[in-house]
């Protein structure tokens, strides 16, 4: 007899990697291959199919499950681009002459280092502190979610996304409570009110087990409760003997190892990322996870079919991260 495929949700929790669950949206394309237990997702982005992260599969079908998706896209009269790639497909990519560029990190922690104690905590101990006195507690929530818990959720949610001002850029719209199997979450609360939410999924396809991949907090409540509900998160984890937790992708400052492009597309690339980045302030979300005590970092990487980085491609990265400007 033969074994059923997996579902779409089961291949995220079991090969996943930091930008895999971005499979689980609904407005996206899923790509699969007979013989291989595995999928690729994209969103088409004029003529451009844009891929977040690795081909969900195992290790070993990964070259065959990127070939197909490259044939499938060619027969279509699409191009390719990858985004958050890790290096094994960074290797592939190199074989058969894509461009790539060295973009961010992906961030891991020990759960075991209490990122509050000695010397080195003392700064973040102290807001924490502060937090606490303000009423804020953090638990995590198992069990049915309830209408009044959602709705309060969802309204901090919202406050939180209208609060954002300036270029923005994001994955989607966050899932809070969608896809219920392998996830965790954590809730700030303050006078019986959901002021913060954390949200952390089980990802097989990663020497983390764990990703912390949504946290929040609304507009009005207290400093650093984000902090506090990460460190409360990382605390579960080291009672249950977690040593390693993924943190998400980290931006980086400047751009990194670049390979398959010209002088000029080179030049103008670094130019541009250094731009995004400073306008974006997404170095700014690194820097925010080493308070956590980074013990791992590995690199991720923008992929290109063409070397030559049309502006098709270009504007296909801008609308997959939903660029946006608020007032």
């Amino acid at each position: 007899m033969t074994k059923p495929l997996l579902t779409t949700v089961d291949l995220v929790r079991q090969y996943g990697g930091p930008v895999s669950h971005a499979a689980l949206d609904p407005l996206r394309s899923t790509f699969r291959t007979p013989g291989i237990d595995g999928l690729i997702s994209f969103l088409l982005v004029r003529r451009c199919a844009v891929v977040f992260g690795d081909p969900i599969c195992a290790t070993e079908d990964k070259p065959r499950l990127t070939g197909a998706f490259a044939s499938y896209c060619a027969g279509k009269g699409w191009s390719i681009l990858f985004v958050a790639v890790t290096a094994d497909l960074q290797v592939y990519a190199r074989d058969r002459g894509y461009a790539s560029m060295e973009f961010a990190s992906l961030l891991m922690t020990d759960p075991q280092n209490d990122p509050e104690a000695g010397p080195q905590g003392r700064h973040l101990r102290q807001h924490l502190n502060h937090t606490r006195r303000t009423g804020v507690t953090v638990r995590e929530h198992q069990g049915e979610i309830d209408a009044q818990m959602e709705a309060q959720t969802q309204a901090a949610c919202d406050a939180w996304l209208d609060d954002r001002r300036g270029p923005q850029m994001y994955l989607g719209r966050p899932r809070l409570f969608d896809d219920k199997v392998g996830r965790r979450w954590f809730l700030g609360e303050q006078a019986g009110k959901v002021v913060g939410f954390l949200s952390m999924l089980w990802v097989g396809g990663l020497e983390s087990q764990y990703l912390i991949n949504i946290g929040f907090s609304a507009p009005n409540a207290p400093l650093h409760t984000n902090e506090l509900m990460i460190v409360t998160a990382l605390q579960a984890l080291r009672e249950e003997g977690v040593d390693s937790v993924c943190l998400g992708v980290g931006p980086l400052e400047a751009l990194g190892r670049i390979e398959g492009c010209g002088a000029i597309v080179e030049f103008l690339s670094r130019r541009l990322y250094r731009l995004a980045a400073k306008l974006m302030h997404q170095h700014g979300k690194t820097v925010f996870w080493e308070k956590f005590g980074i013990t791992k970092r590995e690199p991720l990487y923008l992929i290109f079919q063409s070397s030559r980085l049309r502006p098709t491609e270009l504007y296909a990265l801008l609308r997959a991260f939903n660029f946006s400007v608020t007032g």
